[in-house]
C-alpha cells in the first residue's frame, strides 16, 4: 500500500505535462521515482520543519543524496533572455523535507528534447567521479600532512621554532623531537646545547644551529621592542657675540 502511494506520488512529479496541482510527501519521495524527468520544470514546494515556500526551477534531482537543487533567483527582466543567463541561487532540500510541491510551469528547455537532464537549461554537465576522488583523497592527503606538521603534547613555544625551521628545511616530529633534514634532532627545551647530529652530518648541524639561533635572535629582539636605534644629533645653536 505504502509502495502504491510512493510510487503515485513519482509520478505525479515526474510526468513535464503534469497538470498544475498539488501533491503531498507525506510517506517521503522514493529515491528510485523518476523527479529527474520534471528537471527544468518551474516547481513550487513547501519543506519541512518551519512550512518554507520555495518556488523555482528545478535544476536537478540527485538519487544519491536523495535531494533536489532549486534555483529561487528572479526570472530576468528581459522576457527573451535566456533562462542560462540568469544568476543562480540555489537550495539543497533532502527529498524527506519536502512536505508538498506543484509543478507551475514547463520552463525552459531544448527544443524537441526528452525529459530529464538532456534537456534542461542551462545544461547540466556529467560529474566525473574519478577525478572528485582524486580530489578528496589528495584532499585527505593535504590535511594528514598538516597535521603531522603539529606536534603532539608541546609547547607554544616549541611549536613556533619548529615552524620557523620548517619554512626553509624539511623538518618534522618524532614524538617531542624535531627532526630536520632526516639528520639534525633537536631536543627538549630546543636550545643551541640540545641540537644533535651524526659525525659525518657536521655541515647539517651547523646550518640548523645558524637557523635556530637566527631565529632567537629575532625574537629576543622582537620581545625588547626591536633594534634600537642610533640616537639622532641635535644642532647646536651658534653662541652669542660669535
Amino acid at each position: 500500500m505504502a509502495d502504491n502511494k510512493r510510487n503515485s506520488i513519482a509520478g505525479k512529479i515526474a510526468t513535464p505535462n503534469l497538470k498544475v496541482g498539488g501533491g503531498s510527501n507525506k510517506d517521503g519521495i522514493d529515491a528510485d521515482s523518476n523527479l529527474s524527468k520534471a528537471v527544468g520544470s518551474r516547481i513550487k514546494i513547501t519543506c519541512a520543519p518551519n512550512n518554507n515556500v520555495l518556488e523555482g526551477t528545478l535544476f536537478t534531482a540527485c538519487n544519491l543524496t536523495n535531494a533536489i537543487a532549486i534555483n529561487t533567483a528572479p526570472a530576468p527582466p528581459n522576457p527573451s533572455a535566456p533562462l542560462s543567463s540568469q544568476p543562480g541561487d540555489y537550495h539543497i532540500i533532502p527529498f524527506a523535507h519536502i512536505l508538498s510541491f506543484e509543478i507551475v510551469g514547463s520552463g525552459e528547455r531544448v527544443a524537441e528534447s526528452t525529459p530529464g537532464f538532456n534537456g534542461s537549461l542551462p545544461s547540466i554537465s556529467k560529474v566525473d567521479l574519478a577525478a572528485l576522488q582524486a580530489r578528496e583523497e589528495q584532499t585527505i592527503r593535504e590535511m594528514k600532512k598538516k597535521d603531522a606538521q603539529k606536534g603532539k603534547g608541546v609547547s607554544k613555544e616549541a611549536q613556533e621554532l619548529f615552524d620557523a625551521i620548517s619554512r626553509t628545511l624539511p623538518t618534522r616530529w618524532a614524538d617531542t623531537q624535531i627532526v630536520v633534514s632526516d639528520s639534525v634532532l633537536i631536543q627538549a627545551p630546543y636550545t643551541l646545547d640540545n641540537i644533535r647530529a651524526p659525525a659525518d652530518k657536521a655541515q647539517a648541524e651547523n646550518h640548523v644551529r645558524k637557523v635556530v639561533e637566527h631565529y632567537y635572535q629575532r625574537k629576543k629582539g622582537a620581545s625588547s621592542g626591536g633594534t634600537a636605534r642610533a640616537p639622532v644629533a641635535m644642532p647646536i645653536a651658534p653662541r652669542k657675540g660669535g
